[in-house]
């Protein structure tokens, strides 16, 4: 069975003679024997470490299941999987996701967890000309984050995920069917996703009916912080009984508590990063409830994995019986950049040509477990869009508090639970 290796920068690697020789030609060197090397970064620590808590069961699920090796052309191929931390850090995504090229010469790489992981990981791949995958970015802040050109796209790097758009519009939904006054307060980071969120989000809202919406907007904000007193005032100053928020989880629980204390009482928070998973809303308590946010994956979606044969649902049992712990959404796209990342080796048929397993990447069209996959279909080059639906937090039956899918406008094919509520105080 083959191992996780979680390496850290100071380990004692081989192959540096043939790393040192293959630097010098400009290229890192390539592994044509031995076993097929899959290289992994997430945030297992740090502020996005919500992002990353999923990683550990899904490469020993895929381990079960593939026993040991990956079938390519008839034969099988035994391989490693190498998962590296980012801490959070984009400098240290890069890092990282450079150390598993020169030392490791991995075959591919694949990364998950906002765009502060996921694009440096994939600009490093594409300077050294090494196939990757990513995934739980949204695909504008993937793509026009690494300023990627609509006419061109990129060489060797590809990510899956929901459009930004959509993701904002599966809210908006929701925003609509709740009384309110109609006045907005948006709270973004000065990072990737805020910065990204406050270009594209004016043009979303006037396409999703909510143009006319009055706007306060108190510029972003530097994490992590400590107090957001000024920013709750001015919110309250502007009646806004929406409030679309985007921060890391530390941040928003700040924000969230120093809102109770201040007697800000929005009708309807959007809060991402962190309303998407039970770990970021469970310290809440009741004050989660109703709190709502995009849904990419949920039990209760129709699809079924093409590596395991599970359900949704079975995933998800699957998960918290391991774990002990709620089953996120984050879970389901880490299963299917696994599911991506198999089935491109298999159809490149030799994995240790990168090159071909690139092209292999490039013509996937999969049904995962997050729904399907093809790369030849964009919005942007290099890109695959997921479906998404809004969701918001209720009591649970059995989790304390569980999510209800509350609007499938952009997604029919996914059963609603429940319709949406305003916040109770």
């Amino acid at each position: 069975m083959p191992r996780i290796q979680e390496i850290s920068r100071r380990g004692v690697l081989k192959g540096v003679a043939g790393m040192a020789a293959a630097s010098a030609l400009g290229r890192p060197a390539l592994a044509a024997t031995g076993p097929i090397r899959i290289g992994v970064v997430v945030p297992q620590s740090g502020s996005l470490a919500l992002f990353a808590q999923n990683t550990r069961f899904v490469v020993e699920q895929v381990n079960k299941t593939l026993g040991g090796q990956i079938k390519i052309g008839g034969t099988g191929r035994p391989y490693e999987v190498l998962v590296k931390d980012s801490q959070s850090s984009p400098n240290r995504a890069a890092e990282v996701a450079l150390d598993l090229i020169l030392k490791d010469n991995v075959d591919i790489v694949c990364s998950s967890g906002t765009p502060e992981t996921t694009n440096p990981v994939s600009d490093q791949c594409e300077l050294n000309g090494v196939p990757c995958i990513t995934t739980v970015t949204p695909l504008e802040a993937w793509f026009l984050g690494r300023k990627g050109d609509p006419a061109k796209g990129f060489d060797w790097t590809f990510n899956f995920f929901m459009p930004a758009q959509q993701g904002v519009a599966s809210f908006i939904n929701i925003w609509k069917r709740v009384p309110s006054n109609h006045r907005l307060g948006i709270l973004f980071p000065n990072d990737i996703d805020g910065n990204t969120f406050a270009h594209i989000f004016p043009a979303i809202a006037k396409a999703n009916g909510v143009g006319d919406y009055p706007v306060f907007d108190p510029g972003r904000f530097d994490s992590p912080v400590s107090n957001f007193s000024t920013q709750i005032e001015a919110l309250k100053s502007h009646e806004a009984d929406v409030c679309f928020c985007v921060a890391p989880a530390p941040d928003f629980t700040v924000f969230w508590n120093q809102a109770a204390q201040q007697g800000y009482r929005p009708k309807v928070l959007t809060a991402g990063k962190v309303g998407e998973f039970p770990a970021g809303v469970g310290p809440l308590g009741d004050r989660a409830i109703n709190i709502n946010t995009e849904v990419w994956w949920s039990p209760h979606h129709p699809f079924s994995s093409s590596l395991t044969g599970q359900s949704s649902g079975e995933l998800a049992d699957a998960f918290e019986a391991y774990s002990l712990k709620q089953a996120a959404m984050a879970l389901g796209y880490d299963h299917a950049m696994f599911e991506l990342v198999v089935d491109a080796l298999k159809r490149s048929q030799d994995p240790s040509n990168r090159e071909a397993v690139r092209d292999a990447i490039r013509q996937t069209n999969l049904k995962t477990i997050v729904g399907e996959v093809n790369f030849r279909t964009g919005p942007f080059p290099n890109t695959a869009a997921t479906p998404v639906v809004g969701g918001q937090w209720r009591k649970g039956k059995k989790w304390p508090l569980e999510l209800a899918l509350v609007d499938n406008t952009l997604a029919p094919i996914i059963p609603v639970t429940g319709e949406p509520e305003a916040i109770a105080y």
